[in-house]
């Protein structure tokens, strides 16, 4: 079981619609941890919940979890990324997921 990624955020300054902004900066990690999320659901290998925790500038902490009915979308958004970053064989894999949850 992958540990969720901790991305921190500033909860002061950030709204909803910058929230997209935020996960630009993280995005890399974001996406991997996408992918692996929902290959270990398809693969039905033990996963926890939690696609990654949010930590804000006092140290709380909140899970962000990704249900199944955003899989196909999440999957989409991640592709683009990694075919923007020239990484194919990941959205070779992306695709062949998204055939198995379709």
């Amino acid at each position: 079981m992958a540990t969720p990624p901790k991305i921190h955020i500033d909860p002061t300054h950030i709204l909803a619609e910058d929230f997209e902004k935020l996960l630009i900066s993280k995005y890399d990690i974001f996406y991997r941890r996408i992918v692996e999320y929902v290959l270990n659901i398809i693969e039905k290998k033990p996963e926890d919940n939690v696609l990654a925790i949010l930590v804000d500038d006092e140290g709380h902490e909140y899970e962000m979890v990704l249900p199944e009915s955003g899989f196909e979308k999440s999957l989409g958004k991640a592709k683009k990324y990694f075919s923007m970053i020239e990484e194919y064989e990941t959205c070779d894999l992306i695709k062949q997921m998204q055939k198995q949850i379709s």
